[in-house]
């Protein structure tokens, strides 16, 4: 006997809890599978193509497969992924795929049909999986025999239909929405060592708001100085279209996670491992249909590792080559897997030097000692488990901890302060995965997230902040088939949500509470998918037709209700060609920080000690020397923020032969209203310089934003209702001439943007290897700020401080047996100070990346140091310093613009890793 080993892989779709339908046997999938092991490749050739798989354990360790990259069918990416290895993959007429070794024994049998129905029936845990496998007839092997597996007592573990990002229904992939996907072998290849540093590479993803590098706030984004300055904590946000850090909902593993900074108003993802993170999907459209608040410029989930078994070890060590910068990052991952269950552990060491501006030329008019980079060091642990508590019954469970410490040194012309952030976070959750029927799943999770953080000065002790952030949510939904129209199963998901939330923000030195808010959410809400004409129908021009319907209602303690609708349609005239269009609203609730805000205060000055210290011109010898009140913190009854998003596009790949193409575009089109902000001040000019420029033009600032001479009864009503009042100087508020509410944040402002995103991918094989091309990029045509429905709108685009019209990242890459080797450039476009005739240009700004990666485990085989990989990555590899802009003091920018490029310069690292 030939084959001594055949066990069956089931190739159906197991939405709505089960229920065997069969795949296109001609259907082209996109994959990307470089797993070592056989069970873990099947794996994820089943989570790429949608497919269900079973397979025993004994052959899950396998090693030796082959990575499969391209769109082909299944059965294709089958036969590559076992191309030379002692296994063989045959697809019979009854949809089931034959994987064979050969030359090997059983030590029991069984016939293979009694397997593929033991199988099926494990899997299904239901009649009709029974009813299923008694239509598949008798597998013979090479030689005409039946082939016979070895029979086991216990319960095969259940198929994954995983839930993609964009939708609650199971097996459903949002195709009208335009989703990218990052799979840990892109974060890899990247040479980026943290999250924070592979969303840099991402076009659509501004490096402005609150990020690390962002060191003392932005002059357009007050609320990036409540993660950055005196009691910053200095972490990093996801930041789409540059629309606002709070404006990017962040999930991991699909739930919230209890947000960062002096405001409570984004995610940490710093606090990211990025050894156990999976894969990142990002969707770029609202999405506050199916998450409720927060997703208006879009969604980033990070899904962690969850299914390994083995053992990995890493070691990475990088260096700047101009300067002090270190860093270290190590981790170690073990997971086990048994039938019905699995378990993963994993822990991660990071450490990062500071950057001192002494070491860059191009800050050189920085006060010392100033970091342009604050040190980090950061100790994270991340656990998984799966069991399968019945045949219909899944149990899981995820738990993250981070703990990230630093240091930044900061001076200015009269003060040093050495300030020391401690942040730490803990995610958990726990979930039951019920199969209700054969074409229902049950759905119940709850999670649990804390966050906070610590910030001392050392040098200046009167400053020391506490934060303290709580998020506790439940979920309910089930998802499947609610019936059929015109032939076709219409599926749904319907559920409901409940929140609790809180925020604090003390200081300790003069025990004073700054920030302090609660509130729970209810919400329910419902989806539809309803596939109108598949392949099946026969019509021409029509290969596909997909409607999807959702709508989410959430009602808040604290400011009210909201209900959010979305549409979306995908046609595909061909099978190559998928044309998609989405509408929907969205919407964003004031973070707790601002609600709870006690910082509403009147700043009382002489406006000649102002133009002193800021080096302004008085607009009129009047206003030269008299008494203002600069009024700022946050005003009184937020509301919510709210958006339209409108995003049509389409998605083409076709492989010819040995060449594989693919190309993406989406035109997006959002309407982002009611915005929490400041009066913008035109130009980038000092807040302080307000009443000067509306002296000079009345048309400068909303009516009332600026107000000369008021009387007596205005200030005493300003000055009773203020929770601070603040004087530098000898003067009498009562004396004002000038009352400015510029720095004063409330729904004020309205952002438009409009643009397109593309991606372009070619790849080849050949006898020389594989050889691929790539391009992504975002290109911005508008981006508008309107502070007031009165007053016109203001181009922000291709000036300091703001997104960019162009950005790019290109690919070339090369792969030939063990050898991966990645070079990639960065492009950025020039652009202006600001939007004033003659204004000063800042350059355009290219960067090359360079990533190689080489397999030991051929040299090594049977030895003590499993499967060892050595990769060599360098950043910057021609030391390209940023763009020359002007110096911001105020907020610690030196000679570059933080939010559009980097001043670590040319970075080198050399990582070792092993498996086992």
């Amino acid at each position: 006997m030939n084959a001594a080993m055949t066990f069956a892989v089931c190739c159906c779709v197991l939405a709505a809890g089960g229920e065997a339908r069969g795949f296109e046997q001609d259907h082209q999938y996109q994959f990307h599978v470089d797993e070592e092991t056989l069970g873990e490749a099947l794996a994820e050739i089943s989570r790429q193509a949608r497919i269900g798989y079973l397979h025993p354990y004994e052959l899950a360790e396998s090693r030796g497969v082959n990575p499969v990259a391209g769109y082909m069918t299944i059965s294709e990416a089958l036969n590559e992924l076992l191309r030379g290895t002692e296994f063989s993959a045959d697809l019979t007429e009854s949809e089931v795929i034959v994987i064979s070794r050969i030359e090997r024994e059983p030590t029991e049998k069984m016939g293979s049909k009694k397997f593929v129905k033991a199988l099926l029936a494990g899997v299904a845990g239901i009649s009709s999986a029974t009813a299923y496998a008694q239509d598949v007839e008798e597998i013979e092997d090479r030689d005409g025999e039946e082939v016979e597996s070895t029979e086991t007592e216990s319960t095969p573990a259940r198929d994954d239909v995983i839930i993609v990002t964009g939708t609650n229904i199971r097996g459903i992939a949002p195709d009208s929405s335009p989703t990218q996907v990052f799979s840990r072998e892109d974060i890899q290849e990247s040479g980026a060592s943290t999250i924070q540093d592979f969303l840099k590479t991402m076009p659509q993803n501004f490096g402005g708001g609150s990020n690390a590098e962002v060191i003392g706030g932005l002059p357009n984004d007050f609320s990036a100085s409540y993660n950055s300055g005196r009691a910053g904590t200095y972490g990093s946000s996801a930041n789409l279209r540059g629309l606002g850090s709070g404006s990017t909902l962040v999930l991991l593993n699909n739930h919230r996670v209890a947000p960062s900074s002096g405001l409570g108003d984004f995610v940490d993802i710093s606090l990211f491992p990025a050894s156990a993170i999976e894969r990142v999907e990002v969707l770029t459209d609202g999405a506050s249909s199916i998450y409720g608040g927060d997703a208006v410029a879009g969604v980033m989930n990070f899904i962690l590792r969850d299914d390994y078994d083995g053992a990995e070890a890493m070691v990475r060590y990088g260096s700047v080559t101009d300067g002090d910068l270190d860093e270290y990052r190590a981790s170690l991952t073990y997971g086990e897997a048994w039938d019905g269950g699995n378990a993963i552990i994993a822990y991660e060491y990071f450490n990062r030097g500071n950057l001192s501006a002494a070491d860059r030329s191009f800050s050189s008019e920085a006060f010392l000692p100033n970091d342009l980079f604050p040190s980090s060091e950061r100790h994270s642990v991340v656990a998984a488990v799966t069991q399968d508590i019945s045949p219909n019954l899944r149990f899981r469970s995820d738990v993250l901890y981070g703990k990230r410490t630093g240091e930044r040194d900061w001076s200015g012309s009269n003060y040093y302060i050495r300030i020391l952030p401690d942040t730490s976070t803990v995610s958990a959750s726990a979930a039951l995965e019920w199969n209700l029927s054969e074409n229902w799943t049950a759905d119940f999770i709850g999670a649990y997230s804390k966050t906070k953080g610590d910030v001392v000065t050392e040098v200046d002790s009167s400053w020391h902040t506490k934060l303290d952030s709580d998020l506790w949510t439940l979920d309910a939904k089930a998802s499947g088939i609610l019936g059929t129209l015109w032939g076709v199963d219409v599926h749904g998901a319907f559920g409901g949500q409940y929140r609790e939330e809180s925020f604090s923000n003390i200081r300790i030195d003069t025990d004073t509470v700054q920030r302090e808010a609660d509130r729970n959410v209810s919400a329910v809400f419902g989806e539809l998918y309803v596939p109108l004409i598949s392949e099946e129908d026969g019509i021409a021009g029509a290969h596909r037709l997909d409607l999807s319907l959702s709508s989410r209602y959430e009602d808040y303690s604290d400011f009210g209700s909201q209900t959010t609708p979305k549409i979306g349609v995908l046609w595909a005239p061909v099978e190559p060609l998928r044309l998609r269009a989405s509408f929907g609203k969205s919407f964003n609730p004031p973070p707790l920080g601002r609600v709870g805000a006690l910082d509403y205060t009147a700043f009382v000055a002489g406006t000649a000690d102002i133009n002193n210290v800021f080096g302004l011109t008085p607009a009129d010898p009047s206003i030269a020397d008299v008494t203002a009140i600069y009024v700022s913190g946050t005003a009184r009854n937020l509301e919510a923020e709210e958006s339209q998003t409108f995003t049509a596009g389409f998605d083409f790949d076709k492989d010819f032969g040995a060449h594989r193409f693919s190309l993406e575009a989406t035109y997006l089109d959002i309407d982002f209203e009611n915005r929490l902000g400041n009066t913008p001040v035109p130009n980038n000019r000092s807040v302080f310089d307000a009443p000067n420029i509306a002296w000079a033009d009345d048309t400068a600032f909303p009516p009332g934003t600026v107000e000369y001479m008021p009387s007596l009864e205005t200030i005493n009503s300003l000055l009773n209702s203020v929770q601070n009042i603040q004087l530098r100087g000898d003067v009498d508020p009562l004396d004002a001439q000038i009352i400015s509410t510029v720095q004063l944040t409330k729904n004020l402002t309205r952002t438009l943007v409009q643009g397109f995103d593309f991606s372009t991918n070619y790849g080849v094989d050949t006898d020389y290897g594989e050889f691929s091309l790539g391009v992504s990029g975002s290109y911005i045509l508008e981006y508008e700020q309107q502070a007031t429905p009165t007053t016109p709108a203001v181009s922000r685009i291709d000036t300091l401080y703001n997104p960019t019209h162009l950005r790019l990242r290109g690919r070339t890459g090369f792969a030939k047996d063990a050898l991966r080797t990645n070079l990639f450039v960065n492009y950025t476009n020039s652009y202006r100070f600001d939007d004033l005739p003659g204004a000063q240009k800042v350059d355009a700004w290219t960067t090359y990346d360079l990533s190689v990666s080489y397999d030991l485990g051929s040299q090594f085989a049977g030895g003590n140091l499993g499967d060892p990989r050595v990769r060599f990555s360098v950043q910057n590899i021609f030391d390209n310093d940023p763009p020359s802009t002007t110096n911001a003091p105020t907020f610690s920018v030196y000679g570059y613009d933080p939010t559009n490029a980097s001043p670590l310069g040319r970075f080198v690292s050399a990582e070792l890793s092993t498996s086992f």
